[in-house]
C-alpha cells in the first residue's frame, strides 16, 4: 500500500514537513478518513482552488484545520503538520500551474484542504 491509497497528498510534499515519512503518513490518513462522505459538503462550502482528475484543492477559512485537529484530538503540532502538507501541496500545483505567487499570497488570509477522489 503506497501513500497515494491512504491519502491524497503526493509524498513531494510529505517530505517537506519536519515529521518522520510514517509520521505525516498516519497523521494525513487520519484526517483523509475524517474527510471521506464530507467532500460534496465540503466543495460547496468552500472556493475551489483547483481540480484535478485525483483531486481538488480548496480555499477554506483560516480556522479550519484547528476545528479539524481538535475534532480528531491532533496536538497543536501534528495540526500544523497536517496544514502545512496540504499547504504545500497546493504551492507544488502552483508551480506546475504557474500560479504560485498566486496561491502564496491567498494562503495569507485562508488556507488549502486538499480532498481525493
Amino acid at each position: 500500500m503506497t501513500s497515494a491509497d491512504l491519502h491524497p497528498i503526493p509524498d513531494a510534499a510529505c517530505r517537506r514537513i519536519p515529521l518522520p515519512f510514517e509520521a505525516i503518513n498516519a497523521l494525513l490518513a487520519r484526517i483523509a478518513d475524517y474527510f471521506r462522505g464530507k467532500e460534496r459538503a465540503l466543495g460547496r462550502q468552500y472556493e475551489r482552488a483547483l481540480d484535478a482528475s485525483d483531486g481538488v484543492v480548496l480555499f477554506a477559512d483560516v480556522d479550519f484545520w484547528d476545528r479539524a485537529g481538535d475534532a480528531l484530538g491532533f496536538t497543536d503540532a501534528e495540526t500544523a503538520a497536517v496544514q502545512r502538507a496540504h499547504e504545500t501541496t497546493l504551492l507544488l500545483a502552483g508551480d506546475r500551474e504557474d500560479r504560485r505567487a498566486e496561491f502564496e499570497t491567498a494562503l495569507d488570509v485562508r488556507t488549502a484542504v486538499v480532498l481525493g477522489r
